[in-house]
């Protein structure tokens, strides 16, 4: 059966998988494309946004997407090579050369499609891209990766940190992380703890995390699910003390975060 989705998605025509796939996409998907078509029903098109008017041409023709854009499309019949090590019992990808590896309960398939995401947020068109041509993380930083999830971008970095410190509470994406950065142990902290603006059994802050030095560069991403704001209150001895600092803070979990 798996075979035959390969091979649907890499032959099919693109509009007749479109068709069928906007037919068969679940019912809070279809509940949410048909909530924004309407929503913008009866705005005027001279206020729209470009995005805005990419966003309901593509929901015209293509079922609900995080990404709905026309660039994005490409990646829906993206077909990674997954592989399998048996020493260890996890599926991993080779990721810029290097081992990615994926929840020990991961499906080759479950591993495909995270990979496609990946792939959709990181494209230089979209919106959750972390870095830029312009923005880059410098040789020799120190790095703070808040809600790191795979890894893909603290390992696509890796050999240019002087430290990095992994923040990821979920048990699964632990076990591989351990694995995928394996490597480079020595320099790598993993921390299973939630980033907020407290230290607790559960928590802890930027400031009670890592001991600022004067002469030491900085890199902090944060992507940790709505809680970016309490993650920047737990920042203020370590904002006090930092020169060299670069972040990339994702400002879409709530509607206001980037006012």
């Amino acid at each position: 059966m798996k075979s035959l989705k390969l091979i649907w998605q890499k032959s099919a025509p693109l509009f007749i998988q479109n068709f069928l796939n906007i037919f068969t996409d679940s019912l809070e998907n279809k509940a949410k494309r048909k909530k924004i078509l309407n929503y913008y029903r009866n705005k005027a098109k001279n206020k729209l946004t470009w995005e805005e008017s990419e966003l309901i041409r593509f929901l015209k023709h293509h079922r609900y997407s995080p990404f709905p854009f026309q660039w994005a499309l490409k990646y829906d019949n993206l077909i990674p090579e997954v592989l399998f090590d048996e020493s260890v019992s996890f599926h991993y990808v080779l990721f810029e050369g290097k081992r990615l590896y994926f929840p020990r309960n991961f499906t080759r398939n479950q591993v495909m499609w995270t990979m496609r995401s990946i792939s959709k947020e990181q494209d230089k068109k979209s919106a959750h891209l972390y870095l830029t041509d312009a923005f880059q993380v410098e040789n020799g930083s120190i790095m703070v990766d808040g809600g790191v999830a795979e890894g893909s971008l603290s390992l696509s970095l890796i050999e240019k940190l002087k430290k990095l410190y992994l923040i990821e509470c979920e048990p699964n994406w632990n076990e591989a992380l351990k694995l995928t950065f394996a490597p480079w142990k020595e320099k790598v902290e993993i921390v299973t703890k939630y980033l907020s603006d407290i230290t607790d059994e559960q928590h802890v802050s930027i400031d009670n995390l890592v001991e600022v030095k004067e002469e030491e560069k900085y890199f902090i991403k944060l992507d940790v699910e709505g809680y970016e704001k309490q993650t920047l209150k737990g920042m203020n001895r370590f904002f006090s003390q930092v020169k060299n600092l670069k972040m990339c803070v994702c400002t879409y979990h709530f509607e206001n975060d980037a006012v």
